[in-house]
């Protein structure tokens, strides 16, 4: 497997999307996203989704990948998988990392999700 290091620019002010709702109706236009090349990595794709369909467009006009998510692919039937101390875990994830406890962190991120038990997970790539 080829290794590559992906660099990942920091957001400008020139960059951040302004709403098109404080625009007047001489600065509005249609909304476009544009790219100045091809996205190599998945890092570099642009995601999609609502909740509970997601996706990741990425690669380019030649060859594109299209990586989908669809919440039944976790679990095969539609349910609400929702831990609702998710909170109190993502507190304590969120201290770990902050304290450099990685290993410990993922460990306990187990705990975002309901009984891990009940959730698998497939991929559909195109």
């Amino acid at each position: 497997m080829d290794k590559e290091w992906v660099i990942v620019k920091p957001i400008l002010d020139k960059d951040l999307w302004n709403p098109s709702s404080k625009l007047n109706e001489a600065e509005k236009k249609d909304l476009k996203v544009k790219f100045n090349e091809e996205a190599k990595h998945w890092t570099g794709a642009i995601p999609t989704g609502n909740g509970r369909l997601g996706g990741m467009a990425w690669g380019g006009v030649l060859s594109e990948t299209l990586n989908l998510n669809e919440d039944t692919l976790w679990t095969g039937v539609p349910g609400n998988y929702t831990n609702p101390d998710a909170p109190n875990a993502l507190y304590v994830v969120r201290k770990l990392v902050d304290d450099g406890k990685y290993a410990d962190a993922t460990k306990d991120a187990v705990k975002l999700s309901a009984d891990p038990s009940d959730v698998c997970f497939f991929t559909i790539t195109t």
